[in-house]
């Protein structure tokens, strides 16, 4: 059937676009700048009859991509949106996926961009696309990207994840499920949970981690505290859908919490944050320096100020406690330790501070004698940490703890590196690692409910105005097509260009402070897996891994390059929180299994 000029006239539009802007432009925007060397050459599009192929539609992709202009690639981004079927979603995943170890930037670029889509059909291919990479990283990252969709079209991804993927992918599908308030995910969910409960065989097993998140899930959906009981929540649900989300949820009490965290915490993590109130007294440690005899803190971080602004109940002792023989960490599952001065300097009350002289030290301006001192810590209270941890403890350090505990008690996994000079570097999650209980909602670009919320109920309540709409086999209706053999297109007319809103093309460009003289990462071990890097930082010191964990025996070890507090947004502050909110997580998980 021939085409009207105004279907394919856009993807002309972004090719000229494409051509002008770098013509024009001396350089492109970010770091996309590195990548200027590259063709910009941008394809010929036919606006015949025939549509631009798949192949045809990759190839635009990729030379906007690697025309080094952040500005032209969304444009192209933007412009394929718009447009109704599968092949440009699948051009641009495809692009994605082709990027081996090419520029991060465009990676997430491309994903953050497809994500946006709002057509119906794009969420169709991204569905089969995790289905099919779903031993790839890139479907990781995918779903990672997807966590900012609030559309019900979401579903038809979540639905096949929580059918064929691998656990990590299902966890982080009910993360995204969790965030889309229309009546289709709760009945997606609730076959998935009944799936699960029978695992349990009649309480004989523990329950599974996608069934505890299911419920979290649906009780931050519904505003329920229904818990574990699949029969009390088929029932309740049974009677109340017809009234919808927003009837239901507006005369719930709303028992989420709110925390002192730069970011709030999405709706399964905020549930699952509860529980770490009930952790027995004593749990958590923060060991700190001491305050020099001139009223200098020794401390650079206080992870304790941030314990108490999420109000997490800790113990803080000085490094002189930990080091008694008398002191023992039995009853304690995390030790969280502050970045503090570690060489030696003069603490003499009244002596000035003159020039700089490396080691975050000035000179001492006083006169003779000099109270010279050192706080590090000693090798028998790094002896008893190294031991907790084997035992099952988990140990959080940052900056230059990795020179003053990990490299004396855990060097065959991580060893200090070249001092760097300090500064902002670009961040990104390592990739295929946003499915890593460590990074649950670090790299998530913020979204504003409230603003989207009328929007959701809309969608709601228009769910079920097509009978052809079975909840217990599909999402919504157009999710077939019998042509491919798969799910995939409508077999109705195909929504217009101007029937498909405008795509969400955003991309938060995280960035982390790191301080002058703080030590890179030198690894030493395949068990130390990288969390976050930087290709900046890499660039500099030839590492760019900014977080890094390893297990040791039955504990575990995080370590950060960078400060609580130092960040330059709280979107950037927000990625550590977020960081220390999911390590505290873990800790319960494993507090709760060693009490069974």
């Amino acid at each position: 059937m021939f085409r009207s000029l105004h279907y394919w006239l856009p993807v002309l539009v972004v090719a000229l676009l494409i051509f002008t802007v770098v013509i024009l432009s001396a350089a492109g925007n970010s770091r996309f700048d590195r990548l200027a060397e590259a063709s910009a050459v941008v394809p010929e599009v036919s606006l015949d009859e025939d549509p631009p192929t798949a192949k045809e539609l990759k190839k635009l992709v990729q030379q906007a991509a690697m025309s080094g202009d952040s500005v032209a690639l969304a444009e192209v981004l933007r412009t394929l949106g718009k447009m109704p079927g599968r092949d440009p979603a699948a051009a641009i995943l495809s692009s994605a996926a082709s990027l081996s170890r090419g520029p991060d930037d465009i990676y997430w670029f491309l994903l953050q961009g497809v994500a946006g889509f709002k057509g119906p059909d794009a969420f169709t291919e991204m569905g089969e696309f995790v289905v099919r990479y779903k031993s790839k990283p890139i479907s990781r990252d995918l779903l990672n990207a997807l966590r900012k969709c609030k559309l019900k079209y979401v579903n038809r991804v979540i639905r096949r994840v929580l059918a064929t993927c691998p656990q990590d992918m299902q966890l982080m599908a009910v993360d995204i499920a969790a965030g889309v308030p229309v009546r289709r995910t709760v009945d997606v969910l609730l076959p998935v949970m009944a799936r699960e409960d029978a695992k349990e065989r009649g309480g004989k097993k523990p329950q599974t981690a996608l069934k505890l998140a299911i419920i979290a899930a649906l009780e931050a959906l519904t505003k329920q505290p229904l818990g574990n009981s699949v029969i009390n929540w088929q029932g309740w649900w049974g009677k109340a859908r017809e009234q919808g989300l927003k009837v239901i949820r507006d005369a719930a009490d709303d028992h989420t919490p709110t925390t002192g965290l730069a970011r709030p915490l999405d709706p399964v993590r905020a549930r699952q944050f509860l529980g770490l109130e009930e952790m027995a007294a004593g749990s958590v440690l923060v060991i700190k320096g001491p305050t020099a005899a001139n009223g200098n803190d020794t401390n650079f971080d206080h992870i304790e100020h941030v314990l108490d602004r999420i109000n997490i109940r800790h113990t803080v002792v000085e490094k002189g406690e930990l080091e008694k023989p008398s002191f023992k960490l039995d009853g304690v599952a995390a030790v969280f330790i502050n970045c503090t001065q570690i060489h030696r300097f003069c603490q003499s009350p009244g002596h000035a501070a003159g020039a700089y002289t490396g080691k975050r030290l000035h000179r001492c301006e006083g006169p003779a004698p000099h109270d010279t001192v050192q706080f590090k810590m000693k090798q028998d209270a790094i002896d008893k940490l190294v031991k907790w941890v084997e035992k099952g403890g988990y140990l959080f350090t940052e900056d230059w703890c990795l020179v003053e505990v990990l490299e004396i008690g855990f060097s065959d996994f991580l060893r200090s590196g070249d001092a760097l000079e300090g500064g902002d570097v670009a961040i990104s999650p390592e990739r295929g690692m946003t499915a890593h209980p460590l990074l649950r909602g670090v790299f998530v670009a913020p979204v504003d409910i409230s603003a989207l919320r009328r929007k959701y109920w809309e969608d709601d309540e228009d769910d079920d105005e097509d009978q052809e709409y079975d909840p217990a086999v599909e999402d919504d209706p157009g999710d077939k097509d019998l042509d491919r053999g798969k799910t995939a297109v409508g077999e109705g007319e195909t929504p217009g260009i101007e029937e498909i809103g405008d795509p969400d093309i955003r991309l938060i460009e995280h960035r982390w402070k790191i301080d002058k003289e703080s030590p890179a990462l030198d690894i030493q071990s395949k068990k130390v897996q990288v969390l976050i890097d930087s290709q900046d930082l890499e660039a500099v010191c030839g590492e760019g891994a900014v977080a890094v964990t390893f297990p040791v025996k039955r504990g575990r070890v995080v370590h950060v390059l960078s400060h609580f507090g130092k960040q330059s947004s709280s979107d950037n502050e927000a990625t550590i929180e977020n960081l220390l909110v999911n390590f505290l997580l873990q800790v319960r998980i494993r507090s709760e299994a060693n009490r069974r």
